[in-house]
Protein backbone atom coordinates (compact mmCIF):
# COMPACT_ATOMS: atom_id res chain seq x y z
CA UNK A 1 0.00 0.00 0.00
CA UNK A 2 1.37 3.42 -0.96
CA UNK A 3 2.55 5.48 2.00
CA UNK A 4 1.44 9.08 2.37
CA UNK A 5 1.90 11.88 4.86
CA UNK A 6 -1.06 12.97 6.98
CA UNK A 7 -1.90 14.34 10.40
CA UNK A 8 -4.97 14.79 12.60
CA UNK A 9 -5.93 16.64 15.71
CA UNK A 10 -6.36 14.31 18.68
CA UNK A 11 -10.10 13.71 18.98
CA UNK A 12 -12.20 15.36 21.66
CA UNK A 13 -12.32 12.28 23.88
CA UNK A 14 -8.62 11.51 23.52
CA UNK A 15 -7.07 14.93 24.19
CA UNK A 16 -6.78 14.51 27.95
CA UNK A 17 -5.17 11.03 28.04
CA UNK A 18 -1.57 11.93 27.12
CA UNK A 19 -1.52 14.48 29.96
CA UNK A 20 -2.96 12.34 32.75
CA UNK A 21 -1.64 8.85 32.02
CA UNK A 22 1.11 7.26 34.12
CA UNK A 23 2.10 4.02 35.86
CA UNK A 24 -0.81 4.34 38.30
CA UNK A 25 -3.45 5.09 35.66
CA UNK A 26 -2.33 3.72 32.29
CA UNK A 27 -5.54 4.31 30.26
CA UNK A 28 -4.58 1.22 28.26
CA UNK A 29 -7.13 -1.46 27.38
CA UNK A 30 -6.68 -4.94 25.97
CA UNK A 31 -8.25 -7.08 23.25
CA UNK A 32 -7.03 -10.58 22.48
CA UNK A 33 -7.79 -13.51 20.22
CA UNK A 34 -6.74 -17.04 21.14
CA UNK A 35 -6.10 -19.48 18.33
CA UNK A 36 -6.05 -23.27 18.26
CA UNK A 37 -2.32 -23.31 17.45
CA UNK A 38 0.70 -21.45 18.85
CA UNK A 39 1.56 -18.15 17.21
CA UNK A 40 4.23 -17.93 14.50
CA UNK A 41 5.97 -14.73 15.66
CA UNK A 42 7.62 -13.91 12.32
CA UNK A 43 4.33 -14.14 10.41
CA UNK A 44 2.46 -12.17 13.09
CA UNK A 45 4.93 -9.29 12.80
CA UNK A 46 4.63 -9.41 9.02
CA UNK A 47 0.82 -9.31 9.28
CA UNK A 48 0.86 -6.29 11.59
CA UNK A 49 3.12 -4.34 9.23
CA UNK A 50 0.93 -5.27 6.26
CA UNK A 51 -2.17 -3.95 8.05
CA UNK A 52 -0.83 -0.75 9.67
CA UNK A 53 -0.67 1.42 6.49
CA UNK A 54 -4.38 0.71 5.83
CA UNK A 55 -5.36 1.95 9.32
CA UNK A 56 -4.17 5.55 9.23
CA UNK A 57 -5.87 6.30 12.55
CA UNK A 58 -3.44 3.81 14.16
CA UNK A 59 -0.34 4.58 12.06
CA UNK A 60 0.44 7.73 14.02
CA UNK A 61 2.71 9.24 16.66
CA UNK A 62 2.03 12.10 19.05
CA UNK A 63 3.66 15.46 18.43
CA UNK A 64 3.35 18.64 20.48
CA UNK A 65 2.62 21.99 18.89
CA UNK A 66 2.44 25.43 20.48
CA UNK A 67 -1.25 25.13 21.37
CA UNK A 68 -2.20 21.44 21.07
CA UNK A 69 -0.79 17.96 20.68
CA UNK A 70 -1.62 16.20 17.42
CA UNK A 71 -1.15 12.90 15.57
CA UNK A 72 1.41 12.76 12.76
CA UNK A 73 1.88 9.84 10.37
CA UNK A 74 4.17 7.07 11.59
CA UNK A 75 5.78 4.85 8.96
CA UNK A 76 8.27 3.09 11.25
CA UNK A 77 8.51 -0.71 11.09
CA UNK A 78 6.49 -2.18 13.97
CA UNK A 79 7.87 -4.90 16.23
CA UNK A 80 5.67 -7.37 18.12
CA UNK A 81 6.66 -8.43 21.64
CA UNK A 82 6.23 -11.37 23.96
CA UNK A 83 3.38 -10.68 26.37
CA UNK A 84 4.57 -9.38 29.77
CA UNK A 85 3.28 -10.60 33.14
CA UNK A 86 1.53 -7.32 33.98
CA UNK A 87 -1.48 -6.54 31.77
CA UNK A 88 -2.67 -3.11 30.54
CA UNK A 89 0.47 -1.43 31.87
CA UNK A 90 1.53 2.07 30.91
CA UNK A 91 4.05 2.32 28.08
CA UNK A 92 5.83 5.35 26.70
CA UNK A 93 5.47 5.71 22.89
CA UNK A 94 9.16 6.65 22.54
CA UNK A 95 10.01 3.07 23.59
CA UNK A 96 7.50 1.59 21.13
CA UNK A 97 8.61 3.03 17.77
CA UNK A 98 6.37 5.97 18.82
CA UNK A 99 3.21 3.89 18.20
CA UNK A 100 0.34 4.13 20.69
CA UNK A 101 -0.50 0.43 20.69
CA UNK A 102 1.31 -2.84 21.45
CA UNK A 103 0.88 -6.23 19.79
CA UNK A 104 1.86 -9.17 22.01
CA UNK A 105 2.08 -12.92 21.53
CA UNK A 106 1.93 -15.64 24.16
CA UNK A 107 1.60 -19.31 23.18
CA UNK A 108 -1.60 -19.33 21.09
CA UNK A 109 -2.76 -15.79 21.99
CA UNK A 110 -2.47 -12.56 19.97
CA UNK A 111 -3.11 -9.43 22.04
CA UNK A 112 -3.60 -5.78 21.12
CA UNK A 113 -3.16 -3.27 23.96
CA UNK A 114 -4.14 0.26 23.00
CA UNK A 115 -3.64 3.67 24.56
CA UNK A 116 -7.07 5.31 24.89
CA UNK A 117 -5.94 8.56 23.23
CA UNK A 118 -5.95 6.59 19.97
CA UNK A 119 -9.33 4.87 19.90
CA UNK A 120 -12.00 3.03 21.89
CA UNK A 121 -12.86 -0.67 22.07
CA UNK A 122 -14.89 -0.73 18.84
CA UNK A 123 -12.11 0.88 16.78
CA UNK A 124 -9.43 -1.36 18.30
CA UNK A 125 -11.47 -4.50 17.58
CA UNK A 126 -11.58 -3.65 13.86
CA UNK A 127 -7.80 -3.26 13.85
CA UNK A 128 -7.14 -6.54 15.69
CA UNK A 129 -9.61 -8.43 13.48
CA UNK A 130 -7.74 -7.30 10.36
CA UNK A 131 -4.37 -8.26 11.89
CA UNK A 132 -5.55 -11.79 12.75
CA UNK A 133 -7.20 -12.16 9.32
CA UNK A 134 -3.90 -11.31 7.57
CA UNK A 135 -1.96 -13.56 9.94
CA UNK A 136 -4.21 -16.56 9.16
CA UNK A 137 -3.90 -15.80 5.45
CA UNK A 138 -0.09 -15.76 5.72
CA UNK A 139 -0.31 -19.18 7.39
CA UNK A 140 -1.88 -20.43 4.17
CA UNK A 141 -5.57 -20.52 5.14
CA UNK A 142 -8.12 -19.56 2.48
CA UNK A 143 -10.50 -17.03 4.03
CA UNK A 144 -13.47 -14.99 2.85
CA UNK A 145 -13.54 -11.45 4.36
CA UNK A 146 -17.35 -11.27 3.91
CA UNK A 147 -17.06 -7.44 3.82
CA UNK A 148 -16.19 -7.55 7.54
CA UNK A 149 -12.42 -7.03 7.31
CA UNK A 150 -11.56 -3.34 6.97
CA UNK A 151 -8.01 -4.24 6.04
CA UNK A 152 -9.39 -5.71 2.80
CA UNK A 153 -11.58 -2.69 1.97
CA UNK A 154 -10.67 0.76 0.60
CA UNK A 155 -10.05 3.52 3.14
CA UNK A 156 -13.08 5.72 3.83
CA UNK A 157 -12.18 9.33 4.72
CA UNK A 158 -14.75 9.30 7.53
CA UNK A 159 -12.82 6.53 9.33
CA UNK A 160 -10.41 9.25 10.48
CA UNK A 161 -12.89 11.94 11.48
CA UNK A 162 -13.40 13.34 14.95
CA UNK A 163 -17.06 12.35 15.16
CA UNK A 164 -17.55 14.39 18.33
CA UNK A 165 -16.80 17.60 16.43
CA UNK A 166 -18.77 16.45 13.35
CA UNK A 167 -21.92 15.99 15.47
CA UNK A 168 -21.48 19.08 17.66
CA UNK A 169 -24.58 21.25 17.97
CA UNK A 170 -24.00 24.63 19.61
CA UNK A 171 -27.70 25.00 20.46
CA UNK A 172 -27.77 21.70 22.38
CA UNK A 173 -24.84 22.32 24.73
CA UNK A 174 -25.50 20.95 28.20
CA UNK A 175 -23.77 22.33 31.26
CA UNK A 176 -21.79 19.57 32.93
CA UNK A 177 -22.13 19.42 36.68
CA UNK A 178 -21.04 16.32 38.51
CA UNK A 179 -21.05 15.48 42.20
CA UNK A 180 -18.13 13.52 43.60
CA UNK A 181 -18.54 9.75 43.85
CA UNK A 182 -17.97 7.10 46.49
CA UNK A 183 -14.58 5.39 46.01
CA UNK A 184 -13.46 1.84 46.73
CA UNK A 185 -10.47 1.97 49.06
CA UNK A 186 -8.14 -0.77 50.25
CA UNK A 187 -4.50 -1.77 50.29
CA UNK A 188 -3.11 -2.08 46.75
CA UNK A 189 -0.84 -4.71 45.25
CA UNK A 190 2.81 -3.87 44.68
CA UNK A 191 4.59 -3.68 41.31
CA UNK A 192 1.46 -2.50 39.45
CA UNK A 193 0.03 -6.04 39.66
CA UNK A 194 -3.58 -6.23 38.56
CA UNK A 195 -5.74 -9.09 39.85
CA UNK A 196 -7.79 -10.40 36.95
CA UNK A 197 -10.91 -12.35 37.89
CA UNK A 198 -12.77 -13.77 34.88
CA UNK A 199 -16.23 -15.33 34.70
CA UNK A 200 -17.45 -17.29 31.68
CA UNK A 201 -21.16 -17.82 31.04
CA UNK A 202 -23.43 -19.25 28.40
CA UNK A 203 -24.68 -16.29 26.34
CA UNK A 204 -28.17 -17.83 26.12
CA UNK A 205 -28.39 -18.44 29.87
CA UNK A 206 -27.37 -14.92 30.92
CA UNK A 207 -29.64 -13.51 28.21
CA UNK A 208 -32.59 -15.45 29.64
CA UNK A 209 -31.90 -14.22 33.17
CA UNK A 210 -31.65 -10.64 31.89
CA UNK A 211 -34.95 -11.04 30.02
CA UNK A 212 -36.62 -12.28 33.21
CA UNK A 213 -36.01 -8.76 34.58
CA UNK A 214 -37.04 -7.20 31.24
CA UNK A 215 -33.47 -5.89 30.99
CA UNK A 216 -30.57 -5.99 28.56
CA UNK A 217 -27.43 -7.97 29.44
CA UNK A 218 -25.57 -4.69 30.07
CA UNK A 219 -28.30 -3.46 32.44
CA UNK A 220 -28.34 -6.79 34.26
CA UNK A 221 -24.57 -6.97 34.78
CA UNK A 222 -24.42 -3.29 35.80
CA UNK A 223 -27.09 -3.97 38.42
CA UNK A 224 -25.15 -6.96 39.80
CA UNK A 225 -22.07 -4.73 40.11
CA UNK A 226 -23.95 -2.02 42.00
CA UNK A 227 -25.70 -4.54 44.24
CA UNK A 228 -22.36 -6.16 45.15
CA UNK A 229 -20.81 -2.77 45.91
CA UNK A 230 -23.71 -1.81 48.18
CA UNK A 231 -23.60 -5.14 50.01
CA UNK A 232 -19.82 -5.24 50.52
CA UNK A 233 -18.93 -1.55 51.06
CA UNK A 234 -19.58 -1.48 54.80
CA UNK A 235 -19.31 2.27 55.19
CA UNK A 236 -21.27 3.27 52.09
CA UNK A 237 -24.52 3.95 53.99
CA UNK A 238 -22.64 6.39 56.24
CA UNK A 239 -21.21 8.35 53.31
CA UNK A 240 -22.58 11.40 51.54
CA UNK A 241 -21.22 10.44 48.13
CA UNK A 242 -23.13 8.14 45.72
CA UNK A 243 -21.97 5.02 43.91
CA UNK A 244 -21.57 6.05 40.28
CA UNK A 245 -20.97 3.29 37.77
CA UNK A 246 -19.79 4.68 34.43
CA UNK A 247 -20.78 2.66 31.34
CA UNK A 248 -19.33 3.65 27.94
CA UNK A 249 -21.80 3.55 25.06
CA UNK A 250 -20.68 3.15 21.45
CA UNK A 251 -22.09 6.23 19.70
CA UNK A 252 -21.51 5.01 16.12
CA UNK A 253 -24.97 3.42 15.67
CA UNK A 254 -26.70 6.53 17.05
CA UNK A 255 -24.92 8.91 14.65
CA UNK A 256 -24.34 6.60 11.65
CA UNK A 257 -20.56 6.93 12.07
CA UNK A 258 -17.74 4.71 10.79
CA UNK A 259 -14.89 6.49 12.59
CA UNK A 260 -12.06 4.32 13.93
CA UNK A 261 -11.14 6.94 16.49
CA UNK A 262 -12.75 7.47 19.90
CA UNK A 263 -16.51 7.76 19.64
CA UNK A 264 -18.06 6.51 22.85
CA UNK A 265 -19.54 8.34 25.80
CA UNK A 266 -20.35 7.34 29.35
CA UNK A 267 -23.80 7.00 30.72
CA UNK A 268 -23.97 6.37 34.43
CA UNK A 269 -26.04 4.64 37.05
CA UNK A 270 -26.14 6.60 40.30
CA UNK A 271 -27.17 5.28 43.72
CA UNK A 272 -27.06 7.37 46.90
CA UNK A 273 -26.29 6.14 50.44
CA UNK A 274 -29.96 6.48 51.44
CA UNK A 275 -30.66 3.71 48.87
CA UNK A 276 -28.17 1.28 50.46
CA UNK A 277 -30.91 -1.14 51.57
CA UNK A 278 -32.40 -1.59 48.11
CA UNK A 279 -33.07 -5.13 46.91
CA UNK A 280 -31.55 -6.37 43.65
CA UNK A 281 -34.96 -6.12 42.00
CA UNK A 282 -35.25 -2.46 43.01
CA UNK A 283 -31.71 -1.72 41.78
CA UNK A 284 -32.31 -3.19 38.33
CA UNK A 285 -35.55 -1.20 37.93
CA UNK A 286 -33.71 2.04 38.74
CA UNK A 287 -30.86 1.06 36.39
CA UNK A 288 -33.29 0.52 33.51
CA UNK A 289 -34.95 3.87 34.19
CA UNK A 290 -31.60 5.70 34.20
CA UNK A 291 -30.56 4.03 30.93
CA UNK A 292 -33.83 5.05 29.29
CA UNK A 293 -33.46 8.66 30.41
CA UNK A 294 -29.90 8.99 29.13
CA UNK A 295 -30.10 6.97 25.91
CA UNK A 296 -32.09 9.45 23.84
CA UNK A 297 -30.74 11.29 20.79
CA UNK A 298 -31.48 14.61 22.49
CA UNK A 299 -29.51 13.67 25.60
CA UNK A 300 -26.59 12.22 23.64
CA UNK A 301 -26.26 15.26 21.36
CA UNK A 302 -26.54 17.58 24.35
CA UNK A 303 -23.79 15.86 26.33
CA UNK A 304 -21.57 15.35 23.30
CA UNK A 305 -21.88 19.05 22.47
CA UNK A 306 -21.06 19.92 26.08
CA UNK A 307 -17.74 18.10 25.84
CA UNK A 308 -16.84 19.72 22.51
CA UNK A 309 -17.81 23.19 23.74
CA UNK A 310 -15.02 23.06 26.34
CA UNK A 311 -12.32 23.00 23.67
CA UNK A 312 -13.99 25.92 21.89
CA UNK A 313 -13.58 28.29 24.85
CA UNK A 314 -11.42 31.08 23.42
CA UNK A 315 -9.09 31.39 26.40
CA UNK A 316 -8.35 27.65 26.25
CA UNK A 317 -7.72 27.81 22.49
CA UNK A 318 -5.03 30.49 22.81
CA UNK A 319 -3.44 29.00 25.92
CA UNK A 320 0.04 27.48 25.27
CA UNK A 321 0.07 23.70 25.52
CA UNK A 322 2.34 23.51 28.57
CA UNK A 323 -0.33 25.42 30.51
CA UNK A 324 -3.15 23.31 28.99
CA UNK A 325 -1.23 20.25 30.16
CA UNK A 326 -1.46 21.41 33.77
CA UNK A 327 -5.13 22.31 33.29
CA UNK A 328 -5.90 18.83 31.93
CA UNK A 329 -4.38 17.19 35.01
CA UNK A 330 -6.39 19.39 37.38
CA UNK A 331 -9.58 19.11 35.31
CA UNK A 332 -9.39 15.31 35.06
CA UNK A 333 -8.96 15.01 38.79
CA UNK A 334 -12.11 17.10 39.26
CA UNK A 335 -14.22 15.76 36.37
CA UNK A 336 -12.75 12.26 35.96
CA UNK A 337 -11.18 10.59 38.97
CA UNK A 338 -13.44 12.10 41.60
CA UNK A 339 -16.76 11.59 39.86
CA UNK A 340 -16.84 7.84 39.26
CA UNK A 341 -16.71 4.78 41.47
CA UNK A 342 -15.95 2.22 38.76
CA UNK A 343 -16.39 1.60 35.03
CA UNK A 344 -18.16 -1.23 33.22
CA UNK A 345 -17.61 -1.63 29.47
CA UNK A 346 -19.56 -4.24 27.50
CA UNK A 347 -18.14 -4.59 23.98
CA UNK A 348 -21.02 -6.86 23.01
CA UNK A 349 -20.86 -9.67 20.45
CA UNK A 350 -17.45 -10.09 18.79
CA UNK A 351 -18.27 -10.74 15.14
CA UNK A 352 -15.91 -12.14 12.52
CA UNK A 353 -16.23 -13.92 9.16
CA UNK A 354 -17.46 -17.51 9.30
CA UNK A 355 -14.24 -18.65 7.61
CA UNK A 356 -12.21 -17.43 10.63
CA UNK A 357 -14.24 -19.29 13.26
CA UNK A 358 -12.41 -22.65 12.93
CA UNK A 359 -9.14 -20.95 13.86
CA UNK A 360 -10.21 -18.72 16.79
CA UNK A 361 -11.00 -20.38 20.12
CA UNK A 362 -11.63 -17.29 22.24
CA UNK A 363 -11.89 -13.47 22.10
CA UNK A 364 -11.38 -11.38 25.20
CA UNK A 365 -11.60 -7.72 26.28
CA UNK A 366 -10.08 -6.25 29.46
CA UNK A 367 -9.95 -2.71 30.82
CA UNK A 368 -7.97 -1.40 33.74
CA UNK A 369 -9.80 0.75 36.19
CA UNK A 370 -9.75 3.10 39.11
CA UNK A 371 -10.51 0.75 42.00
CA UNK A 372 -12.29 -1.80 39.82
CA UNK A 373 -12.50 -2.12 36.04
CA UNK A 374 -15.29 -4.35 34.71
CA UNK A 375 -15.51 -5.43 31.07
CA UNK A 376 -17.36 -8.04 29.07
CA UNK A 377 -17.45 -9.49 25.57
CA UNK A 378 -19.31 -12.34 23.86
CA UNK A 379 -17.84 -14.74 21.33
CA UNK A 380 -20.05 -17.40 19.77
CA UNK A 381 -21.94 -18.97 22.74
CA UNK A 382 -19.73 -17.65 25.57
CA UNK A 383 -19.94 -14.35 27.44
CA UNK A 384 -16.92 -13.43 29.53
CA UNK A 385 -16.90 -10.85 32.32
CA UNK A 386 -13.50 -9.59 33.46
CA UNK A 387 -12.96 -7.88 36.80
CA UNK A 388 -9.56 -6.17 37.08
CA UNK A 389 -8.33 -4.48 40.24
CA UNK A 390 -5.12 -3.47 41.98
CA UNK A 391 -6.89 -3.59 45.33
CA UNK A 392 -6.40 -6.60 47.61
CA UNK A 393 -10.01 -6.68 48.76
CA UNK A 394 -11.88 -9.24 46.60
CA UNK A 395 -15.21 -9.10 48.45
CA UNK A 396 -17.10 -7.33 45.65
CA UNK A 397 -15.97 -9.93 43.13
CA UNK A 398 -17.08 -12.75 45.44
CA UNK A 399 -20.45 -11.07 46.03
CA UNK A 400 -21.01 -10.84 42.28
CA UNK A 401 -20.32 -14.57 41.95
CA UNK A 402 -22.75 -15.30 44.79
CA UNK A 403 -25.41 -13.16 43.11
CA UNK A 404 -25.01 -14.93 39.77
CA UNK A 405 -25.33 -18.26 41.61
CA UNK A 406 -28.55 -17.06 43.28
CA UNK A 407 -29.89 -16.38 39.80
CA UNK A 408 -29.07 -19.98 38.84
CA UNK A 409 -26.31 -19.03 36.42
CA UNK A 410 -23.56 -21.57 35.84
CA UNK A 411 -20.11 -20.10 35.26
CA UNK A 412 -16.46 -20.95 34.93
CA UNK A 413 -14.20 -18.87 37.19
CA UNK A 414 -10.58 -18.06 36.21
CA UNK A 415 -8.09 -16.00 38.19
CA UNK A 416 -4.46 -14.95 37.69
CA UNK A 417 -3.98 -14.79 41.47
CA UNK A 418 -2.13 -17.48 43.44
CA UNK A 419 -1.71 -17.87 47.19
CA UNK A 420 2.08 -17.44 46.92
CA UNK A 421 1.49 -13.88 45.75
CA UNK A 422 0.50 -12.90 49.32
CA UNK A 423 4.18 -12.74 50.25
CA UNK A 424 5.41 -11.17 47.00
CA UNK A 425 2.70 -8.56 46.49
Amino acid sequence: MRKRRYWFKIDNAGKVFPSISNQERSNVFRLSMSLYEDVNVELLEKAVNLVIPRFEAFAVKIKTGIFWQYFDSNQTYFKVEKEPAVITQYFHPSKNQHYLFKVYYFNNRITLETFHALTDGSGAYQFLLSIVYEYLTLLGHTLDPESMILGRRPIQPKENEDAFVSNYDKKSVKKMREEHAFHLKNEAYKFQFSHLFSLKFSVNEIKQVSKSYDATITQYIASVVVYAMMQESLHFSQQKKPIKLFIPINLRPYFDSVTLRNFSMYLKTVFHPKQSKLTFEEIIEITKKQFKEQLTTEQLVSRLSGYVSLEKVWILRIMPFFIKNIAFKIGYDMLGTKINTASFSNLGQAKCPQSMLPYISDINFIIGGFGLGISSISYQDTLQINLATRLKDHSIMKKMVDTFHLHNLKMRVISNYEEAYDVLL
